[in-house]
């Protein structure tokens, strides 16, 4: 009888363990949608130079305000790439994953 508890008890942790794992893959699947994490990153940003970077989600499409607005394009839920294709935003997360700050990468024309 207690070699048939012992299964039962297995066999319901590794039940319960395979659908855990089930959902999370799947809210980690959901939450790496790009524009559904490009929401997390509106607001201002300071950067090192001291000027500010105005980030706002606009519909599908995400509005940077640096020099002049411009819609950039969320290439995955960590990058937002530039109109022109030369200029990234690196988005930084904390251990929440909520966006701590960005980096600017500017790729020079060759």
């Amino acid at each position: 009888m207690s070699s048939s508890i012992s299964r039962s008890t297995l066999s319901f942790a590794a039940l319960t363990l395979s659908l855990l794992a089930s959902v999370l893959g799947a809210s980690a699947a959901h939450a790496s949608s790009p524009r559904l994490l490009a929401r997390e990153v509106s607001g201002a940003y300071d950067m090192q130079d001291g000027s500010t970077v105005l980030i706002d989600v606009v519909g599908q499409r995400v509005l940077v305000e640096s020099s002049a607005p411009e819609y950039w394009t969320a290439r995955d839920s960590n990058l937002l790439v530039s109109p022109d294709g030369r200029r990234s935003i690196r988005l930084l997360r904390d251990f929440d994953g909520r966006v701590d700050r960005i980096e600017m990468q500017i790729t020079s024309a060759r």
